[in-house]
């Protein structure tokens, strides 16, 4: 039961990162403007997040099954307390998918800057309700099998929103982080800097929001805070406190060596520093792991089917992400 918990800790983590960078790079197409500057931006965008951005879905179909597989009372729980979260971080997927793809094919100027304000929108939407929902479980406002108050005051509350903030500010600094990369891989070296300085901005935002998040579950949640800052979430909260600032140095001062791997590293470690910090319950003060565990025939299909699901999906991803970085995806030109 702890391998499928830390299996659905892991699935999040990969969606937050792999998933993160697109929605930043969405937030930063959206922030872009209409300027020559940032008609450029926005291409490198298009052209960065074609080959790869609806494969990071799977990660969350993964988590998905996982949690109504493995702990079916925990995902009854989570969905019924928190559906407006979950309702509105998947119409914000489905919209960003939909005109990501419109945007290809509009041939009017109004239809394309409609479809490029939806995408961008939805690319602030979806990150900041699907964090909000952990914020929300985090802050001991969802019952067993029910909201313990009000949908309304389970779903919105400062955590939910402080971890929503959180979200959009670590997607912002990993979509710029990863822009950067991409920048110097086409020669944009214009575009290098542009990237360059979102980056710095978007990681002092990010210490900001981190910070103020920290703050509220100290108040909302101070068991979970002290697991955080003195418990099992401590690693990987310093981890965070560290390499966030280094990043922003590195791109700070144009140094370009593992900035997008120490990137990765800082936003997962904030989801593992919650999920550490949480264990063992999934529903603080309710709800371990251990009791909202599938029946042990259940769990272990699962963890058969996951691993085999892995051992598929993880080298084709592998594959794609190397053919992407070489540039071997590339449509020639004619």
């Amino acid at each position: 039961m702890n391998l499928i918990a830390l299996s659905l800790l892991l699935s999040i983590t990969a969606y937050s990162t792999a998933g993160g960078v697109d929605f930043g790079a969405g937030i930063w197409d959206l922030l872009a403007g209409t300027s020559a500057r940032g008609r450029e931006a926005r291409a490198l965008i298009d052209h960065a997040m074609a080959p790869v951005w609806e494969v990071n879905n799977v990660w969350l179909a993964f988590a998905i099954v996982l949690c109504w597989t493995g702990f079916p009372i925990f995902f009854q729980s989570t969905f019924t307390s928190l559906y407006p979260l979950f309702s509105l971080a998947l119409i914000g997927l489905i919209l960003r998918g939909a005109f990501f793809a419109f945007r290809h094919v509009a041939d009017e100027p109004r239809a394309h800057r409609i479809a490029d304000l939806v995408f961008g929108l939805s690319s602030v939407l979806t990150p900041f309700f699907f964090a909000a929902s952990l914020g929300a479980i985090a802050s001991g406002r969802v019952g067993i099998a029910g909201p313990s108050q009000s949908v309304l005051a389970a779903s919105f509350s400062p955590m939910s929103i402080s971890f929503g903030l959180v979200s959009l500010a670590a997607t912002a600094f990993s979509g710029a982080s990863f822009l950067v990369g991409d920048a110097r891989r086409y020669g944009a070296d214009e575009l290098v800097r542009y990237f360059r300085r979102r980056a710095v901005t978007a990681a002092l935002v990010l210490i900001a929001m981190g910070s103020v998040a920290l703050v509220t579950i100290g108040f909302q949640a101070p068991t979970l805070f002290r697991s955080m800052l003195a418990g099992p979430g401590l690693p990987f909260a310093l981890i965070t406190m560290i390499v966030t600032p280094l990043v922003a140095f590195l791109h700070w001062r144009g140094i370009f060596r593992w900035y997008r791997v120490l990137t990765v590293g800082a936003v997962g470690s904030m989801v593992m520093a919650w999920g550490f910090a949480q264990s063992p319950y999934l529903l603080p003060g309710q709800l371990t792991i251990a009791q909202a565990a599938a029946p042990p025939g259940t769990q272990a299909l699962l963890l058969i089917v996951g691993a085999a699901l892995v051992l598929v999906i993880a080298p084709a991803m592998a594959l794609l992400y190397y053919l992407d970085q070489r540039s071997a995806l590339d449509v020639p030109k004619a």
